[in-house]
């Protein structure tokens, strides 16, 4: 892993690209590492209400740092997002919170941040992410996410989103979760940072829902 000082590298986007891992969650338990006792959820830093799910009470806290642009982000969101929701954060046992890592090798990723972040603030961060997501190769070849964002969102909606974009107080926010990225020495997308009984278990790649399940159960049985 490369120094927290340096920028993730086209190696590292290789690497985020490739195929979930098909690990038993043992393994993930080994591989992911455990460090120094972390903040609870409550106390987590520059938490954005509009981009994070479930309750702040809740056992285990799940950072993911993702960009728009990132091809496993993409599965991760499309693959396991939903059943993830529906069956740890809406029961109260995932406090769920979405951070923007936008890497600089992707040249539309972090306008796609500013739309998806914008239509947070109105309430409409689910149907932007899906159309970030699910559009993902025709806005990254042509570069018109406004355009994909505008196609799941009335006029007026849109209106709102492209004030706030434009309104120059996204950047500020998007930036203060790259920089928590950093300190979690995050340098490739996805990356999910666990929180657990005052743990913190970081785990770079897209996770498949199996594997994630067990993980999360490993989690949550722990005395």
């Amino acid at each position: 892993m490369q120094p927290v000082a340096q920028p993730p590298t086209e190696t590292a986007a290789t690497r985020a690209k490739s195929e979930p891992p098909s690990i038993p969650a043992p393994v993930v338990e080994a591989k992911v590492a455990a460090l120094p006792p972390a903040p609870q959820s409550a106390a987590l830093p520059d938490v954005d209400p509009h981009k994070a799910f479930g309750s702040r009470n809740a056992p285990v806290t799940m950072e993911i740092f993702s960009d728009y642009q990132c091809p496993a982000c993409k599965t991760l969101f499309t693959t396991t997002n939903r059943r993830l929701m529906d069956d740890y954060v809406s029961s109260g046992r995932v406090y769920l919170i979405h951070r923007d890592f936008p890497l600089p090798m992707h040249a539309h990723s972090r306008v796609a941040a500013r739309y998806a972040r914008a239509a947070a603030q109105i309430g409409k961060v689910e149907a932007a992410e899906q159309a970030l997501f699910q559009n993902q190769e025709k806005w990254e070849q042509n570069g018109d996410v406004d355009g994909t964002v505008a196609a799941v969102l009335s006029p007026a909606e849109m209106a709102k989103v492209r004030a706030l974009v434009k309104g120059g107080t996204l950047d500020p926010m998007i930036d203060k979760d790259y920089a928590l990225g950093q300190t979690y020495r995050v340098n490739q997308t996805p990356t999910t940072v666990f929180h657990c009984k005052g743990q913190t278990y970081p785990y770079s790649g897209a996770m498949t829902y199996d594997i994630l399940k067990q993980f999360l159960d490993q989690l949550l049985s722990q005395k």
